[in-house]
């Protein structure tokens, strides 16, 4: 398959076609594509989707696909690498963090079209034709222009992405099923005060054991281990996808400082964090 290779942080591209010229591919970067006009087929991870006018897609590194058109389609196209999701130009490191874990590794985002709410189809096109516009132009602080329209695409894609019952923040009244439990933890897992077992027993009416017990039977792996490979897993998308200082990945993550966010990682992983991170410098 062919993977094709970006150097540049940030391409804009808005373009028109009635046919599409890439094969099957993947990419070292991430991509938002807007469908402005034109319908046919997105071949998408192994799956052919029907695209429209309206549709919002978000695509990761492993991501593979390719387009079939079927009517003379507009595609705009906002293709960024990890160094452009440095947070040095944001008010709230950790939000900012914690919204682009959201959207980058939501895999409801790599399945289809991302936007449920029809208005904002509207604003979606109006905050990318803009960055079209202040793309071309390339005058003085255009770059700190887009990256505030990039931000408030990055709060649609999330508003879009939680209309997802399974990634609301509001939990409905519990009952001891298995997917509370998991929606619970998805929840709170920057906030490891509430994601200790009794926390979590008295969030659900039950007692600590006996929730051990339950998750163990119903997922298959311990609580704390479970929540500990989570927490893990989206430690090491941070180092991946971002830039940040362990100073901000202590504070994102909940620890209470940068030796426990190391003891965490060297008794996790047996690495040093250095080390983790070294892993993913040779990575596309």
């Amino acid at each position: 398959m062919k993977r094709y290779k970006q150097f540049n942080e940030l391409i804009v591209s808005d373009f028109e076609t009635d046919f599409w010229e890439h094969p099957l591919h993947n990419h070292n970067h991430f991509e938002i594509i807007y469908i402005a006009k034109g319908e046919g087929v997105h071949h998408l991870n192994k799956r052919l989707v029907s695209y429209k006018t309206g549709h919002l897609y978000l695509l990761g590194p492993e991501d593979e696909h390719e387009f079939i058109v079927f009517e003379r389609t507009r595609f705009i196209y906002f293709k960024f690498t990890n160094f452009y999701l440095d947070t040095k130009d944001i008010d709230n490191p950790s939000n900012w963090n914690r919204d682009v874990d959201l959207i980058l590794n939501t895999k409801a985002s790599s399945t289809g079209n991302i936007l449920k709410y029809k208005k904002d189809r509207k604003l979606v096109e109006n905050l990318l034709g803009l960055i079209v516009i202040e793309y071309e132009r390339n005058e003085v602080l255009s770059k700190k222009i887009i990256f505030q329209f990039f931000k408030g695409l990055v709060l649609i894609i999330k508003r879009n992405l939680l209309k997802d019952s399974k990634l609301k923040p509001q939990l409905k009244k519990a009952t001891n099923t298995t997917e509370e439990l998991l929606e619970y933890i998805e929840v709170n897992i920057y906030n490891p005060k509430l994601l200790a077992q009794k926390e979590i027993a008295n969030h659900f009416n039950l007692s600590p054991n006996y929730i051990g017990i339950f998750f163990k039977e119903k997922v298959g792996t311990a609580l704390k281990q479970y929540i500990q490979e989570y927490r893990f897993e989206l430690l090491q998308q941070r180092l991946k996808n971002g830039q940040s200082s362990t100073k901000q990945l202590a504070l994102d993550f909940g620890f209470n400082d940068e030796s426990h966010l190391h003891k965490f990682v060297k008794s996790y992983s047996g690495k040093r964090l250095v080390q983790l991170k070294g892993d993913f410098s040779a990575v596309d």
